[in-house]
This record gives C-alpha cells, sequence and structure tokens, in this order.
C-alpha cells in the first residue's frame, strides 16, 4: 500500500509541474534541463565505459527566440587502466532560437566554461598521485535542434565545435568536434497564472 502511495504522489507531482509549465521561446519564460554525454573506449580498455559527461543547465528569456543562463560541467574520464582525469566548470551560455511553423525549431548557440581538472594516477602497489592541471576556458560554438515533444519538453540535438586554452604554454591549446542530447523543460512564464 505505501508503494502505491509513493507512485501516486510522483505522478501528481509530475503532474502539476507540467501543468506549470509552457514550452515557449518567448520572453520571461525560464528553462532547467541539461545534456549528457557517454562513452566507451574502443582501445586500450576496450568494452569499457570510460567517459561520462553531465551539463545542468538554467535559462532564461530576457528577449523572444534570445536565451541566457548558467551551464555547469562535471566531465569524468579513464584515459588507460591506472589514469583518470575529472574535470569540473562553470559558465554562461548564448542562445538563439529560429522560428518555424513546425514543433522543431533549429538555434545557434555559444558556451564559455571555465574549468579545472583534476588526473589521477594509480600505481601498482595501490597508491594514488593526484595532479591538478591548470584551468582552461572552453569556447563552444554550436548550432542544434530543439524538438518539442510536449508543450514543456524539448529534446535537444546539439553539434559545437570546442576549443580549448590555457594559460601554460605546456598545455596549450586543443579543439574537437562533438555531439550532445539533452532537454529542457520550459517553465511558465512570470507573470502569467
Amino acid at each position: 500500500m505505501i508503494f502505491l502511495r509513493k507512485y501516486t504522489l510522483v505522478i501528481l507531482c509530475f503532474t502539476m509541474i507540467c501543468m506549470a509549465a509552457n514550452a515557449q521561446i518567448s520572453r520571461d519564460t525560464w528553462t532547467v534541463g541539461g545534456s549528457f554525454n557517454l562513452g566507451v573506449d574502443m582501445g586500450t580498455t576496450a568494452g569499457a565505459l570510460n567517459h561520462f559527461r553531465i551539463q545542468p543547465k538554467v535559462g532564461y528569456f530576457p528577449l523572444k527566440h534570445f536565451q541566457v543562463g548558467a551551464i555547469v560541467l562535471v566531465d569524468y574520464q579513464k584515459t588507460g587502466f591506472r589514469e583518470a582525469t575529472l574535470q569540473t566548470g562553470y559558465g554562461p551560455f548564448l542562445r538563439y532560437y529560429i522560428k518555424t511553423p513546425k514543433k522543431i525549431s533549429p538555434y545557434i548557440n555559444t558556451e564559455v566554461i571555465f574549468t579545472s581538472s583534476q588526473e589521477f594516477f594509480y600505481n601498482p602497489d595501490g597508491g594514488s598521485n593526484v595532479f591538478v592541471s591548470p584551468a582552461e576556458t572552453l569556447i563552444r560554438p554550436g548550432v542544434g535542434l530543439a524538438i518539442f515533444l510536449t508543450p514543456h519538453i524539448v529534446l535537444e540535438n546539439q553539434i559545437d565545435f570546442e576549443y580549448a586554452t590555457t594559460g601554460e604554454i605546456r598545455f596549450g591549446e586543443w579543439s574537437v568536434m562533438q555531439f550532445s542530447v539533452g532537454f529542457q523543460m520550459h517553465l511558465y512564464r512570470r507573470g502569467v497564472k
């Protein structure tokens, strides 16, 4: 009986949130969501899950079709049998939606993320060493496609070019093209009940 009550409460809460939500790309709309990536290495640790990235986001539409917000980055990558990297960061993002008559809306996106990394090296004797890398700045211009699954939930597919730079010469610069999948929930507009 308690089991049924828990699910009833969860369904009731979800329904209330969805009723208050209103998928719009118009002024004064708030959004909550994020994206995640999982990676499997096909080389040295073949078949092992070796890369996990989660990026929660909060956004606001100050103007119609134009979104600003904040992003948080947590990225864990295993780079061999005895090495791993944990990267964390935060920063702003800007996004402009191109309105179409369908439930699909392309967008242009830019993110700037300030990160720090820790590299872990595990010794054969069971000990470990930790190396803190210099801070990096990730600049990610990209394009995406927002698919409105319901009037409140949006599925996002995005391709972006990530450019990273550090303050130290020995680490230098690097760039990569990446694809991510995420979602957003568009919440009610301020002042609308």
